[in-house]
């Protein structure tokens, strides 16, 4: 008896596992109806230093989207590949644009410091992460230099050499 108990719960183990696997995939390929081969929505937001800055003003370069906050670990263990990306590609067109969700700007400003981020932060009022249909946190967006989505990740994006080779 306690064998068919052992191998039922297995099944619904590996049921459930392919069942959120498959929740997981279509979150990456189409957030809020936002998938790859469509046009990034506009928008105009502030860096922590008051500057506006809109994603229009990136045509032309490749641009990494990345909505993330301060108080989520994956966001904090992506970041200083982000930063290392930046450094190396940068001169090939490459840009981040990296969006917080935190609720206050301070913990935002001792994050930049202390991660040493390089790229422009903005600091979001949720209407951003609203227009792109952010469910979960870090989002990231690859941009080509037409303002076309080319991939869309939840999660870390630790690929994103791999993505960025093909592209710049």
């Amino acid at each position: 008896m306690s064998k068919n108990i052992a191998y039922g719960l297995g099944i619904l183990l590996v049921a459930l596992m392919l069942y959120l696997g498959l929740i997981t995939n279509s979150q990456q390929e189409n957030v809020a109806g936002l998938s790859a081969g469509k046009k990034a929505p506009d928008f105009t937001l502030k860096t922590l230093d008051g500057k506006e800055v809109s994603l229009k003003d990136y045509r032309g370069k490749v641009v990494l989207l990345n909505f993330w906050a301060t108080w989520c670990p994956p966001c904090r263990e992506e970041m200083p590949l982000f930063v290392r990306m930046y450094e190396k590609y940068k001169d090939k067109g490459f840009e981040i644009l990296a969006v917080s969700t935190d609720s206050s700007l301070e913990p935002v400003k001792k994050f930049v410091k202390e991660y040493r981020i390089n790229f422009p932060v903005l600091y979001d009022d949720k209407n951003v992460v609203s227009l792109y249909g952010i469910q979960g946190l870090p989002t990231s967006f690859l941009i080509d230099r037409d303002g076309v989505i080319l991939k869309v990740r939840l999660g870390e994006y630790k690929e994103i050499e791999k993505d960025l080779k093909e592209v710049l």
